[in-house]
C-alpha cells in the first residue's frame, strides 16, 4: 500500500481552498482537486471480478429465513487474524404476521475470507434455543447492521461500533467481541424509518462521522434518495439532506450507497433502482467531501446482477467497505437469484467479487494518439512521484510551471518511460528522482500512450 504522504498546493491554485497538506495518498486521479485538466483522455471504471467460489454462504438454518444477505459488514480483525461478518436475515412469516424479529443480524468467521463458519454464540433465544449464531441487538428487530472498528477507543466504548435499524429509528451501539452489542445512546441518531443499507463513515482529517441513509421528506411516493447526516461525537447529528437525487436520464430511485474510505477520498457504490424491471446495478461514486459527488457521465455499473438463472440475478447488494488483501479488494455482497418485488421465495446468499487494489477509476486516452492528465501545482518538497497503473505502452510525465513552461531537464523527452503494470513504480528523468526537481511550484502532466493511470504518490524515500 502506498505510505501516506503530504502535498501542499500553491496559494495560486484553482482549488486553494483544498489543502492536502493534513491528507494521506495515494492520490486518485478522478478527484478534481488533485486533477486541473485533461486532454485527449477519459474517465472509466474497473469492475471487480466474481469469485470462483461464490457463493460463499447460503441458507445453512432455520432461522437464516430467506437465506443470508449483505445488509450487513465485513471486516478483517488484525489483531485476531480472522475475517468478521455480519449479516442480514429476513423472517417471511414473522413479517407477514407481525410478530418480533421480522429482521434479524447473525454473524460468522473465516481465517481465510473464503470458507466461513457460523458459531453459536448462546445469546439470542430463538424458539427456545440459544444454540444459533444470532447477535443480540434490538428489542424487536435488528434490520440491517453498519459495523466498523473503533477509532478511537478512548471516547467511545467498544472494539466494534455499528448502526443499526430498529424500532424508532437508526440507533448507535458498541460491542467488545461483535456478538453482543449495547446502545451507546438511547436517543436514535435518525429518529424515522430509514429502509435501507445504512451505513456511517469516520472521517479521521476532519474528525467526524458522516451518516449515509434516507431522507425523511421527499418530492414522489418514496423515500429512496441518498441522504447524508454528520457528527463529531455520535451523539449530536445534523439535520440529513439529500446529497444523491436521480438525474434527468436515470432510474427515478437509489436504494441507497455504501460508503469507505481511501486515500482523501470518499468512494460509494450507489444502488441504481429501476422499479419497472425490481432490478438495482451498483454504480461507482467518489467525493472530497462526502457531501458532492461525482460520477463518470455515462454511468457504467461497477458491480452488476449475475447472468439469468443464477443465484444472484435478481439483485446485488454490497457490504459497505472492502477487504484489502494483499494488491486487491474483496467486495462481499449479497445476492438474490429473483428481483425486488418478486412474490416467489427470493433465497438469498453471499458472494465475493475481486479488484485490483485502488485501481476504481482510472483515465486513459481516448484514441491510439498519446492523452494528456495534469496534476494542480504543489512544493515538491524531498518528494519522489510513483504512480499506479496499467501500461502497455508507456507513461512519460514532464513539469510545468509558471505559464505553463516545461523545465529544461524535465520534459517528456527527458523522461524515463514507464512501462508494465505496477502498484507504485517510480517516474524519473534521466535516471533523476522528483526529489531532485529545481524548488517551488510545478504541475507535472502526465502522458499516457496506451496506458492507463489510477493514482499518484509522492513520498520520501
Amino acid at each position: 500500500m502506498f505510505a501516506a504522504s503530504l502535498i501542499i498546493l500553491s496559494a495560486l491554485s484553482a482549488n486553494a481552498d483544498y489543502q492536502i497538506s493534513a491528507a494521506k495518498g495515494p492520490y486518485f486521479v478522478c478527484d478534481s482537486r488533485v486533477i486541473m485538466d485533461r486532454w485527449l483522455s477519459e474517465r472509466f471504471i474497473t469492475a471487480p471480478v466474481r469469485h470462483e467460489s461464490n457463493p460463499l454462504l447460503t441458507r445453512a438454518h432455520a432461522w437464516e429465513g430467506s437465506g443470508p444477505h449483505l445488509g450487513g459488514s465485513v471486516l478483517f480483525d488484525k489483531k485476531e487474524l480472522i475475517y468478521r461478518m455480519w449479516y442480514s436475515v429476513f423472517n417471511r412469516h414473522a413479517y407477514d404476521n407481525r410478530l418480533p424479529f421480522s429482521y434479524n443480524v447473525c454473524y460468522a468467521e473465516s481465517t481465510d475470507g473464503i470458507s466461513w463458519t457460523r458459531p453459536f454464540l448462546g445469546v439470542f433465544d430463538y424458539e427456545g434455543s440459544t444454540e444459533n449464531n444470532i447477535i443480540k441487538l434490538g428489542t424487536d428487530k435488528t434490520q440491517n447492521i453498519d459495523v466498523c472498528l473503533n477509532p478511537i477507543p478512548d471516547q467511545w466504548p467498544g472494539k466494534f461500533l455499528a448502526i443499526h435499524n430498529q424500532k424508532g429509528g437508526v440507533f448507535v451501539s458498541g460491542s467488545d467481541d461483535g456478538k453482543t452489542f449495547t446502545r451507546l445512546w438511547e436517543p436514535p441518531a435518525i429518529s424515522y424509518h430509514s429502509d435501507t443499507h445504512n451505513n456511517f463513515v469516520y472521517d479521521e482529517v476532519r474528525e467526524r462521522w458522516l451518516l449515509f441513509c434516507r431522507p425523511r421528506f421527499y418530492a414522489g411516493d418514496h423515500k429512496r434518495r441518498v441522504s447524508m447526516q454528520s457528527s463529531s461525537d455520535l451523539e449530536q447529528w445534523t439535520h440529513e439532506r439529500n446529497i444523491l437525487v436521480p438525474g434527468e436520464n436515470e432510474p427515478a430511485e437509489f436504494y441507497g450507497m455504501t460508503v469507505w474510505r481511501r486515500g482523501d477520498l470518499y468512494f460509494g457504490l450507489v444502488q441504481v433502482y429501476d422499479r419497472t424491471t425490481g432490478t438495482p446495478f451498483l454504480e461507482l461514486a467518489w467525493s472530497g467531501d462526502g457531501e458532492h459527488w461525482d460520477r463518470v457521465p455515462t454511468h457504467p455499473a461497477f458491480m452488476s446482477q449475475g447472468p439469468e438463472g443464477a443465484w444472484d440475478a435478481g439483485m446485488v447488494f454490497p457490504a459497505e467497505t472492502p477487504v484489502e488483501v494483499g494488491d486487491t479488494l474483496r467486495y462481499y455482497y449479497g445476492g438474490f437469484p429473483l428481483p425486488h418485488d418478486t412474490k416467489m421465495e427470493n433465497v438469498g446468499a453471499i458472494g465475493l467479487m475481486v479488484g485490483e487494489r485502488d485501481r476504481f477509476v482510472g483515465i486513459r486516452a481516448t484514441s491510439e494518439k498519446p492523452g494528456f492528465v495534469l496534476t494542480r501545482p504543489f512544493v515538491v518538497g524531498g518528494r519522489d512521484l510513483f504512480v499506479n497503473a496499467r501500461i502497455a505502452g508507456e507513461l512519460r510525465a514532464e513539469l510545468r510551471v509558471g505559464n505553463n513552461k516545461t523545465v529544461d531537464g524535465w520534459t517528456f523527452a527527458d523522461c524515463d518511460a514507464v512501462t508494465g503494470t505496477g502498484y507504485e513504480m517510480e517516474v524519473t528523468w534521466g535516471g533523476k528522482s522528483l526529489s531532485e526537481a529545481p524548488a517551488g511550484d510545478v504541475a507535472v502532466n502526465f502522458s499516457l500512450h496506451n496506458a492507463e493511470l489510477f493514482t499518484f504518490d509522492l513520498r520520501k524515500q
